[in-house]
């Protein structure tokens, strides 16, 4: 017996030394980082939000100054400011289509940016009026402020435009962080630096991060090729970091390699399309009225995805063929943008209230507009089945009482057309649709059959008139040869 308990209690010295039990990091563990280990001892766990304010909740566009390099408030021809979400009102205010015209009398036209900004923080009764002439009145409120910024968007390259799955396939690197100012009181003045200070896998379960919201709309996820929050093993390089500099602390998130963004293409202009490719990003965070994560109280809530100078610049570098590499495709100039888009729900359903509620939640789309290259589809199946509907169209050329040359000419213009369909279809989309270039090959297999429908019909009337039959077949290859074009014409140019 004793021998037994010798060799059971050997077996589990063995099994602690070969499996560790993992407990979360405490006080007295240690990050092998002072900056990190000191917000471990001191701070506690909670929700936070920028700022507190109490206003209209009205915020304003931005918009890109490629020429001073810099993020203003976007504006209409008349230079008044569109808004980019309403808080308290968002019947009557639309994002993104809603300018503001005067805010308590005060002209916003003439008004810069800052001045706007200041204003719109005033408390009380404000009266608002938009540019088509209606006032609204709203009340200030108390709410909370997220603003999470996109500091970075590089597109390393575009692997793959699958237009028939509607997938883009790219490479990118981006870098979002959010300000933790809120940590400072956590760390020692002393030990405060401008460096880089990894979170460890273990701190980010004992800290709330805002951040860790913030959602990539991918088709998948292969985290073989991707690097980011969803990775299930632990990577070389952190997703999760701290910097400090100028002042502040912010946590930084970085997600990068290949990503799959779903597409909704229209192929209808085919193959003289241009497509839109968006790569979306919510923030994942609510925005409600009267609620908020932070604590219990009425207080209102708001958070947004902002882009800085650094997406705007490397998206920039992206314009260049060197760089983006897309032989079927060319992006248009300026063809690139960053835009903000708010979508609202009237009958979210809370599953821990267990309460039907309305909020919104902000995005952040990147938009690439791309051109496709047509020459291939041009000189490889537009340009071939126009000369096979060519030579079956010059058989009305052909004296009208040779009718077996023209039927055997034409029966075999027709059936080269039926073949030639099938080298190419394999570069078509399949949809439930007609695109332009379905319609023209469409018209081509019409335009193609009339000469061997007239050959078998002038069979049977040649003996009988001839002259009437001539005079037809002349009328015929003429006009009918212009009311092809003129088809064509309006087939890709409608």
């Amino acid at each position: 017996m004793k021998l037994k308990s010798l060799v059971r209690y050997i077996f589990i010295f063995v099994i602690f030394l070969l499996f560790p039990i993992n407990s979360p990091l405490t006080a007295n563990e240690t990050c092998n980082d002072s900056f990190i280990q000191s917000i471990v001892d001191n701070d506690d766990r909670k929700f936070e939000y920028h700022e507190n304010r109490n206003d209209i909740g009205l915020f304003y566009n931005f918009d890109w100054d490629k020429n001073l390099k810099i993020i203003k408030i976007k504006r209409n021809e008349n230079n008044y400011p569109i808004v980019r979400f309403s808080l308290l009102e968002n019947s009557k205010i639309i994002p993104n289509k809603t300018a503001i015209k005067k805010f308590n009398s005060t002209d916003l036209s003439k008004l810069s940016d800052d001045q706007i900004k200041k204003i719109h923080k005033s408390k009380g009764l404000i009266k608002i009026e938009l540019v088509n002439g209606e006032k609204i009145e709203i009340h200030s409120k108390p709410y909370k402020l997220n603003d999470f910024k996109l500091i970075d968007f590089k597109i390393i390259s575009i692997q793959n435009i699958n237009t028939a799955k509607g997938i883009l396939e790219m490479s990118f690197d981006a870098k979002i962080t959010n300000n933790r100012n809120d940590l400072i009181r956590s760390i020692d003045n002393s030990i405060l630096d401008n460096q880089l200070h990894n979170i460890c896998e273990d701190f980010k379960t004992l800290n709330t991060w805002p951040l860790m919201s913030v959602v990539f709309d991918e088709y998948k996820y292969d985290a073989d090729v991707r690097e980011g929050l969803k990775n299930k093993e632990k990577l070389i390089t952190p997703v999760f970091q701290l910097t400090y500099d100028n002042g502040e602390l912010r946590s930084m998130r970085t997600e990068k390699g290949v990503g799959y963004f779903r597409q909704s293409f229209d192929f209808k202009k085919f193959p003289f399309d241009t497509q839109k490719l968006v790569i979306s990003i919510s923030t994942g965070v609510s925005n409600f009225q009267s609620e908020n994560s932070q604590d219990p109280s009425d207080y209102g809530s708001i958070t947004f995805l902002t882009p800085e100078k650094g997406p705007f610049l490397s998206l920039k570098n992206f314009y260049k063929p060197e760089i983006n590499k897309l032989r079927a495709w060319k992006i248009k100039n300026d063809g690139i943008s960053i835009k903000s888009r708010t979508v609202y729900q009237d009958d979210y359903y809370d599953i821990y209230e267990k309460k039907i509620t309305s909020r919104s939640q902000n995005f952040l789309d990147i938009e690439i507009i791309i051109k496709r290259n047509f020459q291939h589809y041009l000189f490889k199946i537009m340009i071939p089945v126009f000369l096979i509907l060519s030579v079956a169209w010059y058989v009305l050329w052909i004296p009208t009482h040779k009718y077996e040359a023209r039927l055997n000419t034409s029966i075999i213009s027709l059936l080269a057309l039926i073949a030639y369909n099938f080298v190419f279809q394999d570069d078509l989309p399949k949809l439930a649709y007609l695109t332009d270039l379905d319609w023209f090959i469409l018209l081509s297999y019409i335009f193609c059959c009339i000469p061997v429908f007239l050959s078998i019909a002038f069979s049977k009337f040649i003996f009988k008139n001839q002259k009437k039959v001539t005079k037809i077949n002349n009328i015929i290859k003429i006009w009918g040869g212009v009311l092809y074009c003129l088809i064509t014409l309006q087939i890709f140019y409608k």
